[in-house]
């Protein structure tokens, strides 16, 4: 396998936003103290209950984070791709793993550990600023998910899912803007609280109105404004 070199994983740094407002040196400090871990399709990242081993910044693939409830059922929280970070909470307070992350695809992650992580924050007023805006967007995101399911309906809360998707994790199409994310429609009624077969019924409707269409087995948004008119 294809080792990675010093500049593909300073490319994987500076696109994470956490760092893109460190100097270069400290970019190199950081570099210094991490190790990359390669992670096939399907394999667990990281499982819920799991001691603190640092901070993840994911350079290529995506994963999803979920928990399973007291039933027995996993259920999606969100999907994270390129440049984002993974346990940036059990990094700062110690405490272990909250939920499960799996990849979707074969992924290629950087690992950095917790003490050098930490030892770099005190000096680093910068980083600890951005880690705090990582951490309260995070937050926001959290907050507007239970909204949307104390208040809206299905038709709402699954359109804003999808359109925030494709803003994400979308390119264009000749007919729209096609999701890279490959969500099933279980893990769609997970992230919107509703069963699989409300969610598949919905799906459809929108795909005989074209505001909803595939391509090559991925979803593609055709009409945003009809998909999530408040979004």
């Amino acid at each position: 396998m294809k080792p990675i070199d010093a500049t593909a994983k300073r490319a994987a740094l500076v696109r994470a936003q956490l760092f893109q407002a460190l100097e270069p040196a400290d970019i190199d400090l950081i570099l210094a103290r991490t190790t990359v871990r390669r992670v096939a399709r399907g394999d667990v990242v990281l499982r819920r209950g799991d001691p603190n081993g640092g901070m993840v910044v994911i350079m290529s693939g995506r994963v999803r984070v979920s928990v399973i409830s007291e039933d027995g059922k996993e259920v999606t929280l969100s999907v994270l791709g390129l440049g984002e970070v993974l346990g940036e909470m059990s990094l700062l307070d110690g405490e272990p793993c909250s939920a499960d992350v799996t990849a979707q695809e074969d992924c290629t992650l950087l690992v950095i550990e917790r003490s050098q992580f930490l030892h770099l924050l005190r000096s680093n007023a910068a980083l600890c600023l951005h880690l705090m805006t990582l951490l309260t967007r995070r937050l926001r995101r959290a907050n507007a998910a239970l909204e949307d399911m104390a208040l809206l309906d299905l038709p709402s809360r699954l359109g804003r899912l999808l359109a925030r998707l494709a803003n994400d994790y979308g390119v264009p199409v000749r007919t729209g803007t096609r999701i890279e994310v490959k969500l099933s429609q279980k893990d769609l009624s997970t992230l919107v609280g509703a069963s699989r077969e409300k969610v598949n019924k919905q799906i459809r409707q929108w795909e005989e109105d074209g505001v909803l269409a595939k391509d090559s087995g991925r979803m593609v948004v055709c009409d945003t404004r009809a998909l999530a008119p408040l979004h």
